[in-house]
């Protein structure tokens, strides 16, 4: 007997034999039991496709026989038949999800489309059981894929120059990276200014996989004017407005097929708002004065050190886009709270710039570390960087010691004010020989404003100095005169 072959059990043998012999005629193979005991032997030894079992069978009756045989095989299918029905009997069925309950005398004819029928049932069933495991096995390759995939991002990530750290907080920061770099959900990454939103971003989209279609676009929403804030992200027609004489097309569509960084995303306006959430959640946006819908494959991160949630309460900040944007929110930690990170900072900061400047074997006393380790940081690692950039300039450590000390109080402040006035004064007047007095220049060695360091210039009179440095060349200090008040 193989597989598909169905078991009749009825204790009248003229019964039993009339209906063997008929689904016999049509072509099923039909094995026959008189009751409970025998109808069990077989279902051991054969996986029958369906059961048809009389209901008054002698002790115990149809429907524990049923029960019984369900045991060895879950996937038979039943079909009660009996010549006294009752209500309780058919709710004895249903509940054993017996696939049919018919009456005596038998039409032979439905017989034969409800054995039919249950063996069709059987095999669909059967299939989807099937589909399904061969689905989850699947899955389950795709699943241990995916997490040997984020393993490698990680371990890729703990190697990267751009992304420094050992301590827990900023490991759980590459975990979170490589778990939603792959996918293409919005991601808000949130923390304090100088902990490294911009380059989390960056990171994001270099192993998103978008590279390869599409580059990265930076908006930096607070330094764009609220009236031009719409045609920068959404482009404009010509003629949306007064000076536009040309389409031009908005950040949205420059970085399609890759990734749209909104950096500051709180200094949005709410007039642009509703524009910005539709055109993440239905990736599509009409340019500015334009009537034609734009669809778009872009990829959304967005950046803020603002609070949020506060935001919304005070009606600044829309509540839809903001759980939109929350899709996946990565929290930056702050530089204080990782302390054990910042000796490794100093070398990677070290190598980074004591090069450039020709100091490759610059390092930093473990009296000074300790200092920069109990330090602070209000403007973590952007301001860690700074400072460290400063010292690889001019290789003297004591910039660094009074940068980062703190006066005692009494007449020690107006000593301590002075070192460090002094200092910083040595440091812009380094600068500026290095830059061959051009200020705008030196700004950027130093990490600080044009307009900040004219005033610094002007501040400690270093305007001697600098006409100075016009004379002489790039990096020759000998004979400076600092001026400090």
């Amino acid at each position: 007997m193989d597989d598909a072959e169905v078991l009749l059990i009825e204790d009248q043998a003229p019964v039993r034999e009339s209906i063997t012999e008929v689904l016999r005629s049509v072509g099923f193979k039909v094995a026959a039991a008189a009751d409970r005991t025998e109808a069990v032997r077989l279902a051991r030894k054969t996986r029958f496709a369906v059961v048809l079992a009389d209901l008054l069978l002698p002790e115990p009756s149809g429907i524990e026989t049923i029960r019984d045989i369900k045991q060895l095989s879950p996937d038979t299918e039943f079909i009660i038949i009996t010549g006294y029905p009752s209500f309780d009997s058919s709710i004895a069925a249903i509940r054993e999800d017996v696939y049919d309950y018919l009456c005596k005398p038998l039409e032979m004819q439905e017989l034969v489309r409800s054995v039919q029928h249950a063996m069709e049932r059987r095999e669909l069933l059967l299939g989807n059981k099937e589909l399904l495991r061969q689905l989850q096995a699947r899955c389950d390759d795709q699943g241990k894929q995916l997490t040997a995939y984020r393993r490698a991002l990680e371990r890729k990530l703990s190697s990267s120059s751009s992304f420094v750290g050992e301590s827990e907080a900023i490991k759980q920061v590459r975990r979170s990276i490589a778990e939603i770099a792959p996918s293409d959900m919005t991601v808000l990454i949130r923390g304090e200014t100088g902990t490294g939103k911009d380059v989390v971003a960056r990171l994001i989209h270099e192993l998103s996989g978008r590279p390869q279609a599409g580059n990265m676009v930076k908006v930096n929403c607070p330094a764009i004017p609220e009236t031009l804030l719409e045609s920068e992200l959404f482009g404009h027609e010509s003629g949306a407005f007064t000076g536009a004489s040309r389409q031009k097309l908005g950040r949205f569509e420059l970085a399609a097929g890759g990734t749209l960084f909104l950096n500051e995303i709180g200094q949005i306006p709410l007039a642009v708002q509703a524009k910005l959430l539709q055109a993440i959640e239905e990736k599509e946006f009409t340019r500015l004065g334009g009537e034609k819908t734009t669809r778009i494959d872009t990829r959304v991160l967005a950046a803020t050190n603002a609070p949020l949630e506060e935001m919304v309460e005070a009606g600044q900040f829309r509540l839809d886009l903001f759980y939109r944007l929350s899709e996946y929110i990565i929290w930056l930690p702050l530089l204080r709270d990782r302390a054990e990170d910042i000796p490794i900072l100093v070398r990677h900061f070290l190598r980074k710039y004591g090069p450039i400047h020709g100091r490759r074997n610059l390092s930093v006393s473990s009296e000074t570390t300790s200092l920069l380790v109990r330090h602070q940081w209000p403007g973590n690692v952007r301001e860690l960087e700074t400072l460290i950039r400063r010292y690889a300039l001019t290789g003297r450590e004591e910039i660094i010691q009074a940068s980062i000390a703190q006066p005692n109080g009494g007449n020690s402040t107006h000593t301590s004010g002075n070192k460090l006035a002094t200092a910083e004064a040595q440091t812009i007047a380094a600068a500026l020989i290095e830059a061959g007095g051009n200020q705008r220049q030196a700004a950027r060695v130093l990490g600080v404003s044009y307009s900040s360091l004219r005033r610094k210039i002007a501040k400690y009179r270093l305007k001697e100095s600098l006409r100075t440095s016009q004379m002489r060349a790039p990096g020759n200090s000998r004979g400076l005169g600092l001026h400090c008040v």
